[in-house]
């Protein structure tokens, strides 16, 4: 009986096994979301401004996700932060900038296709000190999600998934636990199943932007930047935000905009399968991950110098 529970938690080499792991990762992910939700909402309440409080808010995430998930990397996992797929900033500049054309390429792709349907009508929009605090408050809050989500899923719950498993079914599985942390925000109802297809598709686009480029920061930065163009134009399928800086009208439902995101998102995928093609960067959904983050040879990503 010990000897069975004992494997029930533990590896053969005395780690806590993958369910506990990522079972507790996300428990604790949580719990640092709450913890600087908490002291925004304890600054608002004695009157701090709004945009400091934003920024105490992201600043404790970040921080508190990056220490979280550099602990269970390198302690709890026992394995090299490489890992995690976040080589040194200064070295990634060219991925940064290639996540955020790509947003707003996307943002810029959706938003188009709805007015020039006419889905979608301008009746005003965000002003003065209002537009600049919104302009701000909104990219601390895209910034927050962007590094931190990526960190959680396609960094560490993906590379733990990846090896132990193909990586079709770690991008697959990845994709749901990302689902369902959404429907948590977003709740169960006719509508979420488009807003689920459009959030599995677009795990597989920053799945594909860290296994081409080795690094989170493309995925990083598309994140921000796709977050924040989507509040600044208002596109309510992609963010749920009480603002926007564009002010729109409707003529369809949030579904049919989900289903337009999905469309644009495969786009996207199909891009980077013909980036992939071109610079000979051979992807095998077959492979699993090495420790550092590579895909097991023979199938091991050839990139260029």
């Amino acid at each position: 009986m010990q000897i069975a529970a004992r494997r029930a938690f533990l590896t053969q080499d005395h780690r806590l096994a993958l369910v506990w792991r990522l079972l507790s990762y996300l428990f604790l992910f949580i719990v640092v979301n709450l913890v600087a939700n908490v002291a925004r909402v304890v600054l608002q309440s004695v009157g701090v401004p709004s945009v400091i409080c934003r920024l105490v808010f992201t600043l404790l995430y970040i921080s508190g996700i990056l220490g979280l998930t550099y602990m269970y990397r390198r302690f709890i996992d026992r394995r090299s932060w490489s890992g995690i797929a976040l080589p040194p900033l200064h070295k990634r500049l060219r991925d940064i900038m290639g996540g955020v054309v790509f947003a707003i390429l996307i943002v810029a792709l959706v938003f188009g296709l709805e007015s020039a349907a006419g889905w979608i009508q301008i009746v005003g929009s965000e002003g003065g000190t209002s537009a600049l605090l919104l302009l701000v408050d909104s990219l601390l809050l895209s910034l927050a999600f962007g590094v931190c989500e990526e960190l959680c899923f396609r960094g560490y719950l993906f590379q733990n998934l990846g090896e132990n498993l193909p990586i079709w079914m770690a991008t697959l599985m990845t994709g749901l636990i990302f689902c369902a942390f959404h429907v948590l925000e977003i709740g169960f109802d006719v509508r979420t199943l488009s807003f689920l297809l459009f959030i599995l598709l677009l795990n597989v686009f920053l799945v594909l932007t860290r296994l081409l480029t080795q690094s989170l920061w493309l995925a990083i930065s598309f994140h921000t930047v796709f977050d924040w163009g989507a509040i600044m134009v208002g596109l309510g399928s992609v963010v749920s935000a009480d603002r926007h800086f564009l002010h729109i009208a409707r003529t369809v439902s949030v579904m049919v905009e989900d289903l337009l995101g999905a469309f644009v998102v495969v786009l996207g995928i199909l891009l980077l399968l013909v980036w992939a093609w071109w610079s000979k960067r051979h992807l095998s959904w077959r492979a699993t991950l090495t420790e550092d983050g590579q895909p097991h040879a023979p199938e091991r990503l050839s990139v260029r110098s």
